[in-house]
């Protein structure tokens, strides 16, 4: 049975990666963090969070029985050692930061000398980050979308010193567990991060300057445009928001003033303020919670 590690499993996209991998093949999943809560709320995500095991149960879209063996195939540690020793591929999840990533990734390749790397980032260039590997044709990148397990694009960024056999068997895998992976070449952001991360952006500026409150732009999106969450409820209910500011920051420096960090959304994270706090440990609140504004009556919790 094939072995997956996903580094940082226990974050809102690792573990649905968990879930997709165990879900879509025969394989055992170990989620590795170097801290045990964030390892405890993975665990607790796969099996009771809202797109978890017991949930696909309760809908009729998973046996019990099923539930209860794919939720015995997953493991977790804080050993790095112990955790990818026989990884067949490595996902890497943790934090949008290049530092903590290249770490990661060239503990992965002395750990798991047998093992395909992807980096899970949405932002940074595979080539910057594999500079910190003895073989860089080793990673890929894998861009996944929340929910992992649920959104079918995955979108693969091959830089130029991937090597064809290991993209094909990203690909293979992808495509195995029921994605529809879309092959695009190294660059800051990609295609979706860049295309995406300027609406964001956008709607900040245009909240921060009273052209409309987040209430009212998270109302057009889903009406007028037919968005399933507007844009501060995404940043609040997925709690992604620091995934988009350091995303940005990164672009700032690497493709100029397009992609500066909006004023407002420098002032939020400053304050503390990532996201639903039961989904960001930590946080303070979100963006409805600073900007005291009233969530759409629809969306609150």
């Amino acid at each position: 049975m094939r072995r997956i590690a996903i580094l940082g499993g226990g974050g809102l996209m690792g573990h649905g990666m968990a879930l997709a991998c165990l879900q879509g093949c025969e394989c055992r999943v170990t989620l590795v963090s170097r801290r045990p809560e964030t390892l405890a709320r993975g665990l607790e995500l796969i099996r009771s969070g809202p797109f978890g095991l017991e949930r696909a149960v309760s809908r009729g879209k998973l046996d019990a029985a099923r539930a209860v063996e794919l939720a015995g195939r997953v493991e977790v540690t804080t050993d790095y050692a112990q955790g990818l020793a026989g990884a067949d591929l490595v996902f890497e999840s943790i934090p949008e930061l290049v530092g903590p990533k290249r770490e990661a990734l060239r503990r992965a390749e002395e750990l798991a000398p047998g093992a395909v790397l992807a980096t899970g980032t949405s932002a940074i260039t595979i080539s910057e980050l594999a500079g910190a590997l003895a073989d860089p044709g080793r990673l890929v990148g894998t861009h996944w979308f929340y929910p992992a397990h649920v959104m079918p694009l995955v979108e693969v960024a091959r830089s130029e010193l991937t090597a064809p056999p290991v993209l094909e068997q990203v690909l293979a895998f992808l495509r195995e567990i029921g994605k529809r992976p879309v092959v695009v070449r190294d660059s800051p952001g990609f295609f979706m991060t860049r295309f995406i991360n300027l609406f964001l952006a956008e709607a900040m500026h245009l909240a921060e300057l009273g052209v409309a409150g987040p209430a009212e732009i998270d109302e057009m999106l889903k009406t007028g445009l037919g968005w399933p969450m507007g844009v501060f409820e995404l940043l609040d209910d997925t709690a992604s928001f620091d995934s988009f500011y350091h995303a940005q920051l990164y672009l700032h420096e690497t493709l100029g003033e397009r992609y500066a960090v909006p004023a407002l959304a420098r002032r939020v994270f400053e304050a503390g303020y990532r996201g639903d706090p039961r989904l960001k440990p930590g946080s303070r609140g979100g963006w409805y919670d600073f900007l005291g504004a009233e969530r759409p009556a629809r969306a609150k919790r």
